[in-house]
C-alpha cells in the first residue's frame, strides 16, 4: 500500500509539474537590462525543460510497471492464501511463520553482533597521535629438567663441567614471556610508517631472596621503517639482515633456538634499506645493504656504564649486505648470501699486546628454505667467517689472547669460524608441527695452537666448539594457545680435556594474542 501510495503522489506530482511548466511556456515580458542574454537564454532553458520533459516521462513508465508488479504480486498471495485454507494447512502456516520469525530475530542477533565485532576492530588504543596502535604478546611458560650441568638453567646454551655429587636440576620460568607495540602512521614520500617495539623479562634477575625467576624487564628489538612497493628503510635494534631466519622453538625465546650453536642472531642497532625487483608469479631477487653497530662479544657483563666495544673504538659501522631469491610467499622457497665487514680496535690491557691493535671482523653467509611434498620444508643457515663473537659465534668470543709461541710477547688473535644450522619442518595436521634441528659453532683448532694461552684462562677462553641437536612438538589446540614438548643436547669441547654435554627436557605452554 506504501509503494501504491507514492506512486500516486509521484503521479500527481508530474501532472502539476508539467501544468506549471505549459503555463511557464507563454509570453513573457524581458527587462530591458536583460534583452541582451534573452536570446541565448531562452535557448538554454528550453533544453532543460526538454530534459526533465524527458526524466519525468521515464520515471512515469517505471512507476507504471512497478504498479503492475504489484498487482500481480498481490493476486498471487491471494492464490497461496485461498489454497492454504483451502487444504487445511493454516497449523502448519502458523508454523512456518513462527520459524520465519525465530530465523529473522537470530538474523538480526548475528548482525547486530557482526557489527559490534567490526566496531571492536575498528577501535584503536587512544594516543597523542591519533595513530592506531596494536598490542601483542605471547604468555610463555617454561618448565624444564637438566642432566648435566649448563651455564644457564633457564636457557642453556653450553654445557659446562659437572660439579663433584651433581646429576642435575629442574626448574619453571616465565622470563621469556614477550610483549610488544606496533604503532601505524600516516604516509611520508609516499611510504608507509610504522613502529614496534618488543620487551620480554630476561634483562638480568632482581636482587630479592625470592625473585630469581621473575627477571627484569628488557629491551629485545624495535624499529621505525618506511614501506614503499618495492622498497623498505628501516632504523632500529634488530636480528642482523645476513641472518634473517631461525630455527622453530619455544623454549627458546629469550635468545633464538641454535644460538651460539650455529645462528647468528645478535640483536643490535642497524639501518636497513632493501629493494626487491618483482618477477612473474610475485616471485624475485632482494637487494638489502645495512650498516650495524657491532656489539661487544661477552656474556653477563655486569658493568654499570656502558663502553665501547672493539668495533665501536673503529669508529666505524659494520657493513652488512644480503642478495636473495624468494617467492611471494612467506613459507615458499627462499636461497640468499650474504656478506659482512668491520674493523675491530684493541686498546691495551692487562695481559694483552701494550700497543693498541687492529682486527678484521668479516663473514660469508647463506640461507635457504625448501618446501617438499606440501607438508615437509628443509630450512638452515650457514657461515664462514672470523671474530664473530659480536653475532652469536665463536661460543662468546671475537680474539684469542695470550703470548706469541716464538717472540714470547702479548698477542690478540681473531678466531675463525665455521658453522651454520639446518632444521626439517613437518606439518601432520592442522593443529600438529613438528621440527628437528641441529647446529654447530666450530672455531679453528689452529688459531688456539699458534697462541699460547695463559694458565689462567677462563673456561670461555678454552671453548673451541658448540654443537646442539633439537627435536620438538608443537600443538596449538587453538590458534591463540600453544603446548610444546621439546628435547634438547648439548655437546661442548675445550680446545684441551674431554667434552662436556647436557639434556634438557622443556615442556612449554604459551598464550598468544
Amino acid at each position: 500500500m506504501r509503494d501504491l501510495t507514492c506512486g500516486l503522489f509521484v503521479g500527481l506530482l508530474v501532472c502539476s509539474l508539467s501544468h506549471t511548466l505549459q503555463g511557464q511556456s507563454g509570453p513573457q515580458v524581458v527587462p530591458e537590462s536583460s534583452s541582451s542574454l534573452a536570446g541565448g537564454g531562452s535557448m538554454q532553458l528550453q533544453q532543460k525543460l526538454e530534459t526533465i520533459s524527458d526524466a519525468l516521462a521515464a520515471t512515469r513508465k517505471e512507476l507504471e510497471q512497478s504498479q503492475r508488479q504489484m498487482q500481480q504480486l498481490q493476486e498471487e498471495l491471494t492464490q497461496v492464501k485461498k489454497q492454504l485454507a483451502a487444504s487445511g494447512a493454516v497449523p502448519a502456516k502458523k508454523e512456518a511463520d513462527a520459524q520465519v520469525a525465530k530465523a529473522s530475530e537470530l538474523q538480526e542477533r548475528v548482525e547486530t553482533v557482526e557489527a559490534q565485532v567490526k566496531l571492536q576492530d575498528q577501535t584503536k588504543v587512544e594516543t597523542s597521535s591519533k595513530y592506531p596502535v596494536r598490542f601483542s604478546g605471547l604468555i610463555l611458560l617454561n618448565g624444564f629438567i637438566v642432566r648435566g650441568a649448563v651455564d644457564n638453567l633457564d636457557l642453556p646454551s653450553v654445557a659446562v663441567r659437572s660439579p663433584i655429587g651433581t646429576t642435575g636440576s629442574g626448574g619453571a620460568t616465565m622470563r621469556q614471556t614477550i610483549l610488544g607495540i606496533q604503532g601505524f602512521g600516516p604516509q611520508v614520500a609516499g611510504a608507509r610508517t610504522s613502529a614496534d617495539v618488543n620487551f620480554d623479562f630476561y634483562g638480568g634477575i632482581p636482587y630479592s631472596n625470592f625473585g630469581t625467576a621473575a627477571g627484569l624487564v628488557r629491551m629485545r628489538t624495535a624499529s621505525i621503517r618506511l614501506d614503499w612497493t618495492h622498497d623498505f628503510l628501516e632504523g632500529g635494534m634488530e636480528a642482523p639482515l645476513i641472518s634473517p631466519l631461525t630455527p622453530a622453538s619455544y623454549a627458546m625465546v629469550a635468545e633464538p633456538g641454535m644460538a651460539w650453536a650455529g645462528n647468528l642472531w645478535t640483536w643490535a642497532p642497524q639501518l636497513h634499506y632493501s629493494h626487491q625487483f618483482v618477477g612473474a608469479h610475485d616471485q624475485g631477487m632482494r637487494v638489502e645493504f645495512g650498516l650495524w653497530d657491532p656489539p661487544a662479544a661477552g656474556y653477563n657483563n655486569t658493568d654499570v656504564l656502558r663502553s665501547p666495544s672493539p668495533g665501536e673504538r673503529s669508529s666505524q659501522p659494520g657493513y652488512e649486505s644480503r642478495v636473495s631469491y624468494s617467492s611471494h610467499d612467506e613459507q615458499g622457497m627462499q636461497l640468499g648470501l650474504g656478506g659482512y665487514y668491520s674493523r675491530q680496535s684493541y686498546p691495551p690491557t692487562a695481559g694483552g699486546p701494550a700497543y693498541t691493535q687492529g682486527n678484521d671482523s668479516w663473514a660469508v653467509t647463506t640461507d635457504f628454505r625448501v618446501p617438499f611434498a606440501r607438508r615437509f620444508g628443509l630450512s638452515g643457515e650457514g657461515y664462514r667467517g672470523r671474530s664473530l663473537g659480536g653475532f652469536g659465534a665463536g661460543v662468546y668470543k671475537d680474539v684469542l689472547y695470550g703470548t706469541d709461541p716464538v717472540s714470547g710477547t702479548p698477542v690478540i688473535r681473531g678466531l675463525n669460524n665455521i658453522g651454520g644450522w639446518t632444521q626439517l619442518k613437518a606439518k601432520f595436521a592442522g593443529q600438529f608441527e613438528g621440527n628437528a634441528s641441529v647446529g654447530l659453532d666450530n672455531g679453528f683448532a689452529s688459531d688456539f695452537h699458534k697462541v699460547v694461552l695463559p694458565p689462567n684462562a677462563s673456561a670461555t677462553q678454552l671453548r673451541a666448539r658448540n654443537r646442539m641437536v633439537i627435536g620438538n612438538v608443537i600443538y596449538r589446540p587453538k590458534t591463540y594457545l600453544i603446548l610444546s614438548p621439546e628435547y634438547r643436547r648439548i655437546w661442548t669441547w675445550p680446545i684441551s680435556g674431554t667434552r662436556n654435554t647436557a639434556d634438557i627436557f622443556t615442556l612449554s605452554v604459551g598464550y598468544q594474542f
